[in-house]
């Protein structure tokens, strides 16, 4: 029952509801505080009024009354109150004897048994409540000779409570009930973005995530929670965005070599070859299988770094022997092709990473240097050890590539030439998967260009600092 009130009574009547008890449990407190204090109040003043009256009588008293008449009396007092009043007054001996009254109630059980300071009683005759007070009567001497008492009913006081009870059971319900209605409509006020924002999300789908709150408020809780959502929102639409591109232009990419695949395939069929011919297709073919084998590498690898699913199997490494075996690799392409390949790299420089991933990395970046590297070009490689860290360049001769194109060049399937590219069996994801391999080891990579100057590649990893204190 409780979680189904939880989950189902909607957060402003629950906000409202708590609201009220809070309001209701201090309105108690405080008429609690409020009764005890005015009752209080008023039975002190009704005390000091009693003080002085005793104490102007005692005053007014004549002592040779007690040597004549054995007994003080109030004859020189003045005249007593009403009885309407409720209001009585005696005078007695040390011993307890009764020497003088005056006024409405002189029941034996209104004044009690103490001789001295204050006392309520209750008047066995009546029911009545009142309140006593009694004060010595001293001689020359300082002797106690006899007692003064006065009493004043509390009927007033009890009445007057009665009614401030009253006022106060009719004004704390209506008091709750105007503080409901208005907490209510605050709480729906300060709510009213949070519909907004249940609002916006129900119309948001994934063909449409361009929808945005624009909350216009104050920067309080509810502020932050809308800005805050417009900017979830914003993540969200790159990132779809981002996902439809990479789907779109890995579909264009497998396109390609599938169409050639299947023109080919139906060329060679559409009649009888002799062998020399059939084997020189299927090199053809196996051309094109090659490059959707590496495209969907590729696209294999960039999916798991997307989901951090790539693991990398670190050990300290020798940078230089890395190096020296890729270049053996590639040097036959570029004598092939007339491209003339310098390495400047010291003996030993300690890295600390992945064997198979920075080895996809340089290959890659010679892979681009070789390819865009023109005739009878140049490709300079060089690395180093500068202040905690190796930096590694490629650079290549050639043409170049305008500003306008750097920003882009590890943006995946981005190409500054597409022709070109596809031409060369370039995918468009080198550079960016040798961006996302410099990342997991903790790097960094750059591009730079002039025009006619060619491209330069910088590659900056951490230093193995083990295997360098080693050395």
């Amino acid at each position: 029952m409780t979680d189904y009130l939880r989950y189902r009574i909607p957060i402003r009547t629950r906000l409202t509801l708590w609201y009220l008890f809070l309001m209701a449990v201090t309105f108690i407190l405080f008429a609690v505080y409020l009764l005890a204090r005015f009752q209080n109040g008023l039975i002190s003043a009704l005390d000091t009024s009693l003080k002085i009256t005793v104490s102007k009588t005692i005053a007014a008293m004549d002592e040779e009354d007690l040597i004549e008449t054995g007994k003080l009396t109030f004859d020189n007092v003045g005249q007593p109150q009403p009885e309407t009043v409720k209001f009585a007054m005696r005078v007695i001996s040390s011993q307890g004897m009764l020497w003088d009254t005056y006024g409405a109630a002189q029941n034996e059980s209104l004044w009690g048994t103490g001789r001295e300071g204050y006392s309520t009683q209750s008047d066995k005759d009546s029911g009545e409540e009142w309140r006593t007070y009694s004060q010595s009567i001293l001689d020359t001497n300082g002797q106690i000779i006899g007692f003064v008492q006065a009493a004043q009913s509390l009927d007033d006081v009890l009445l007057t409570m009665q009614e401030l009870r009253s006022q106060l059971l009719f004004g704390i319900p209506l008091l709750l009930l105007f503080a409901g209605f208005g907490g209510y409509l605050l709480s729906n006020r300060a709510l009213h973005p949070i519909q907004k924002i249940t609002q916006t999300a129900q119309e948001i789908s994934a063909r449409d995530l361009s929808r945005r709150l624009e909350y216009q408020g104050p920067q309080d809780e509810i502020g932050r929670l809308a800005h805050t959502f417009d900017q979830m929102l914003e993540r969200l639409q790159s990132a779809f965005e981002h996902e439809r591109r990479f789907t779109s232009d890995a579909a264009h990419e497998l396109r390609t070599p599938l169409t050639i695949l299947k023109g080919q395939i139906e060329v060679t069929l559409n009649r009888p070859r002799n062998s020399s011919d059939y084997e020189m297709k299927l090199q053809e073919l196996l051309v094109q299988v090659e490059r959707l084998i590496r495209l969907s590498n590729a696209l294999l690898f960039m999916s798991r770094s997307d989901h951090n699913e790539l693991s990398l199997n670190k050990a300290s490494l020798n940078l230089k022997e890395l190096l020296d075996v890729i270049v053996e690799q590639f040097q036959p392409i570029a004598h092939e092709k007339g491209v003339t390949m310098h390495m400047q790299i010291p003996n030993h420089l300690p890295v600390y990473g992945d064997t198979d991933q920075l080895t996809r990395l340089f290959v890659n970046l010679l892979d681009n240097a070789v390819k865009y590297t023109p005739a009878d070009g140049l490709i300079n490689m060089e690395a180093w050890n500068s202040q905690g860290e190796i930096q590694a360049t490629i650079h290549n001769s050639g043409a170049g590539i305008s500003a306008q194109h750097l920003p882009h060049m590890f943006e995946r399937f981005y190409r500054v030439d597409a022709d070109r590219s596809s031409q060369s069996g370039g995918t468009g994801l080198g550079l960016s998967i040798a961006r996302e391999i410099v990342r997991l080891h903790g790097g960094k990579i750059s591009i730079s260009s002039e025009a006619g100057n060619g491209v330069k590649l910088t590659v900056s990893l951490p230093v193995n600092t083990s295997s360098t204190r080693s050395h």
